[in-house]
């Protein structure tokens, strides 16, 4: 067929007849003097909106001419290459600055035959992709596209297969080597997919979504995975509706997600019920999120029933629902709740744990008045608590503890030597966290360790917060100072706040100052607040670098207490 009898060249002809009439309008003698004349007015001046829409046309114009006529590119790609490639159409006119609108077409048709471009350039982007995406997409040896023997081929044949221009530059950047195949391979390869009755429309999308499948042999867990979905009663068209052509999709892991599921569900109506109901878990992040959910909540006791309901109930978006659920145990954590009964929370309250995330524990702790055994128990007693410490809720101060306990706290506060109903006292009790026999244990628990009496109160009015942890915590870095370090329990009067760093900072500090004693880069006569009280740049900015193999040192000991 003649180009004049193709419909698409003579609707391009119509367009540029329509940009040549404008041109002669330019050209017409007293239209350029009044031209002129305003363009002298306007000098320095933005062009408006209008004249860079028509500049962008004539260059169109000269770049399809340029690629089609002189370069001798195939009417198709040198018309998307020309109308689809606005970053590089811009670019263009910025290197012709100052042009005259009447010869602009001529002047770019002139650059271009003296200036060759990057074709790759135009190309990449009329797929759909931007420069930040197709940079390092570019081949360092070739400029022109028919110096890659088997890109246009393999370009035509994904049209004619169906699949849309855009859509290709996802394909580009996911699996580039599939446009390298040579003359009917990925033809071929398709052939391949279509011969095990998967029809045009499902491949067209599953290409797209996963051009991976391309390359090597045939996906046998695609393969295995549509199976296995057939089984069920769900059809090419239920999956195709379920499969986002801007997501990438794995397979392998969505088959390993679909059989966990089928062997986690007791019968197949049960099954088919939850894959209808929450296609998510099998096509999000490729059942990704799922099996990691399965593991969390597994290793937490849930059982094959509590999994089920919990899927059912799981909201949309698994992976911002996992995401909630780890800072929600994190959270309990932090406050030290026993492992048993942070496995009855999630199994039983996971599906609205997973809904919105709980503000920080520091936060919490500050926002509720309370200590962490008070939040555990808050929390045994009922869990739905959670629910009011949400990101976005204002937190409101826990109620008062019992009229017994807050006796008891008062009373421990009278025998620490606090005056009743003064100043002192009410700024205490808001201080000290905990009941009042709590706070009465861990007292004890320092008085054990060898300090008198008089000693451990100075200690508690200069650092009230020894007394907001649990009597085995104290217990456990006392003996470390102690007993391990061999620190006399004096130092611990001369500086309570010790009592304040966690053990495993305490750890990690010692060792670091042990090892650098022993190579004889530290005073071992050292305060124990100046080990301490550093801030972990600090101290490895007058410490840890004093040796040149410090800071690794230092980073392994980091990781070995980590696994402890």
């Amino acid at each position: 067929m003649s180009l004049m009898r193709n419909p698409r060249f003579t609707c391009l002809l119509d367009w540029v007849s329509q940009v040549s009439v404008k041109n002669q309008a330019l050209r017409n003698p007293r239209a350029f003097a009044t031209q002129k004349t305003v363009d002298s007015k306007v000098s320095g001046e933005k062009l408006s909106v209008k004249t860079r829409g028509e500049n962008r046309k004539m260059a169109q114009v000269a770049m399809f001419d340029y690629f089609y006529q002189t370069r001798g590119l195939q009417f198709l790609v040198a018309e998307s290459m020309s109308k689809n490639a606005p970053v590089f159409n811009d670019n263009l006119l910025k290197k012709l600055n100052g042009v005259e609108a009447d010869d602009l077409v001529r002047s770019i048709t002139r650059f271009l035959l003296f200036h060759p471009v990057n074709e790759f350039e135009p190309f990449l982007e009329s797929l759909g992709l931007n420069p930040t995406e197709f940079s390092h997409l570019i081949p360092c040896d070739k400029m022109f596209l028919n110096e890659d023997l088997f890109l246009l081929e393999n370009y035509h044949v994904f049209w004619n297969y169906g699949i849309d221009r855009e859509k290709m530059g996802k394909i580009f950047k996911e699996a580039r080597e599939v446009f390298g195949f040579e003359t009917g391979v990925l033809a071929s390869k398709i052939q391949v997919y279509e011969d095990l009755e998967f029809s045009k429309s499902f491949l067209s999308k599953v290409i797209v979504c996963s051009p991976s499948i391309l390359i090597g042999n045939v996906n046998l867990e695609m393969v295995e995975f549509m199976e296995m979905l057939k089984s069920m009663g769900f059809g090419l068209d239920w999956v195709t509706e379920n499969l986002l052509e801007e997501g990438s999709y794995d397979w392998s892991s969505m088959y390993r997600c679909l059989s966990f599921l089928r062997d986690l569900c007791v019968d197949e109506n049960g099954l088919c019920e939850l894959i209808r109901k929450r296609p998510r878990l099998v096509f999000e992040n490729s059942g990704e999120w799922t099996l990691i959910l399965a593991g969390f909540e597994t290793k937490l006791g849930s059982s094959r029933s509590e999994l089920s309901s919990l899927f059912l109930k799981v909201p949309h978006g698994l992976g911002k629902c996992v995401s909630n659920l780890r800072h929600c145990f994190l959270f309990l954590k932090e406050i030290e709740m026993e492992g048993n009964e942070i496995g009855k929370v999630f199994r039983s309250h996971s599906s609205w744990l997973g809904v919105s995330r709980l503000k920080q524990t520091s936060t919490l702790l500050l926002n509720l008045r309370s200590g962490k055994n008070r939040l555990c128990q808050v929390i045994r007693e009922n869990p739905e608590e959670m629910k009011k410490w949400i990101i976005g809720l204002r937190v409101q101060p826990l109620p008062c503890i019992d009229e017994k306990s807050k006796t008891m706290k008062t009373q421990f506060l009278l025998d620490l030597g606090y005056e009743e109903n003064s100043l002192e006292m009410e700024r205490a009790i808001k201080s000290f966290r905990g009941k009042g026999s709590e706070l009465r244990e861990r007292f004890n628990v320092l008085v054990s360790s060898g300090l008198n009496e008089k000693d451990v109160k100075d200690m508690v009015k200069a650092s009230p917060d020894i007394l907001t942890q649990g009597c085995d915590v104290l217990e456990s870095k006392v003996n470390y100072l102690v007993n391990e370090l061999g620190y006399p329990v004096s130092s611990l009067a001369a500086f309570p706040s010790c009592l304040k760093y966690t053990l495993q900072r305490m750890k990690l500090r010692f060792e670091m100052f042990s090892w650098l004693q022993s190579r004889g880069k530290v005073d071992p006569n050292l305060a124990l607040s100046t080990i301490l009280v550093y801030s972990d740049k600090s101290f490895s900015t007058k410490f840890v670098n004093r040796h040149p193999d410090g800071p690794k040192h230092f980073e392994d000991l980091k990781k070995l207490l980590l696994c402890e």
